[in-house]
């Protein structure tokens, strides 16, 4: 094969790729490079047992991304996350203590939950005022509610069954483990495929423009928000399985790490790109990073150093990737700008 049929090939390869489908591959040869590298360097960093820490540590995080790519593709934000999740564990603690079924405890949380992520939304409409602030008062009031249920003191003395969501196996693999990948798929095809999804894109990407398509855009946000609070739940809820308690103190700054994650799979805070299956991505190159410096002794203090790099790496090239976009699709497929035609 010549040099010039090989040019040619990627030169058709570019064309049919977009922007944001070569962004993720570039993130997932990333992955795939980063794990080589750990692999080469610490041999036990490929053990099974280790791979299961690996994804388990984030297995939290990793719930709570896919609906926090809904939101930021919608255009929004959600920093009540890190306070639904103690608050739905709590929930659970209570109820089950109190003598509730496992599944009545379960079900009541997530529909707090919910009904939070409805408030959120509900909120942002209403009072017109940016999500940001809207789910930041949201985090501060429920952390406040939180303290006060609790008294500051763990809640414990669960049942065994409970355990199950959080410690069980299911197929030799851990059960959270099976129930993320199982939403994952749903949820990305959701919004790669279904017109729900197609409308949270529209949205984020021109809410005026979604409008005058016959969006119903209040409605769409209210099930975006509800969406991403009912998984920050089910996180929750996971976690008091996990450690067979719940505490005020779970999920301190997840918000931040999710935000993080989704960011690096490509989605744009400004709205409009990204995906499940990026975001997927960014939690597992974040839970690496994370099992790495654990691994070479370097201090855990870095960490959220790296992480503030990482975000900003992540949106530049998200933004560099969204230019080129515009310009392909203003100059058509096949063609080239101007500027570049001029010699």
């Amino acid at each position: 094969m010549t040099s010039a049929h090989t040019g040619r090939v990627a030169d058709i390869a570019r064309h049919r790729l977009t922007p944001a489908a070569r962004y993720t591959l570039g993130l997932a040869g990333a992955v795939v490079g980063l794990l080589a590298i750990m692999a080469a360097l610490y041999p036990q960093f490929a053990d099974s047992a280790n791979v299961e820490v690996l994804a388990m540590n984030f297995i939290l995080e990793a719930f709570m991304a896919l609906g926090m790519t809904a939101v930021i593709v919608s255009g929004g934000i959600d920093l009540s996350v890190s306070a639904v999740l103690p608050f739905a564990a709590i929930v659970t603690g209570l109820l089950l203590r109190a003598g509730a079924p496992v599944p009545i405890a379960i079900g009541i949380a997530l529909l707090a939950s919910a009904g939070i992520g409805a408030l959120n939304a509900t909120m942002r409409q209403v009072l017109r005022v940016h999500p940001f602030i809207v789910t930041l008062a949201t985090m501060l009031s429920l952390k406040g509610v939180n303290l006060v249920i609790t008294g500051g003191a763990p809640v414990a003395g669960f049942p065994e069954s409970f355990a199950f969501l959080g410690r069980g196996r299911l197929l030799g693999l851990p059960f959270a483990l099976v129930l993320f990948a199982a939403l994952a798929v749903a949820i990305g095809w959701l919004l790669a495929h279904h017109r729900y999804g197609q409308q949270v894109y529209l949205i984020g990407g021109n809410v005026r423009a979604a409008r005058l398509s016959g969006v119903n855009v209040e409605r769409v946000l209210v099930l975006v928000y509800v969406l991403c609070s009912s998984l920050a739940g089910l996180a929750g809820v996971v976690a008091a399985s996990q450690y067979v308690s719940a505490s005020t103190g779970f999920g301190q700054n997840s918000e931040l790490r999710v935000i993080t994650a989704v960011a690096i799979g490509g989605a744009s805070l400004n709205g409009g790109t990204g995906s499940v299956g990026g975001s997927v991505l960014g939690v597992l190159f974040l839970a690496i990073v994370y099992n790495a410096f654990g691994m070479s002794g370097v201090s855990t203090y870095w960490q959220d150093v790296v992480s503030g790099v990482m975000v900003l790496g992540a949106v530049l090239l998200a933004q560099a990737a969204a230019r080129e976009g515009r310009t392909r699709r203003a100059v058509g497929p096949g063609e080239r700008p101007a500027a570049a035609q001029v010699r």
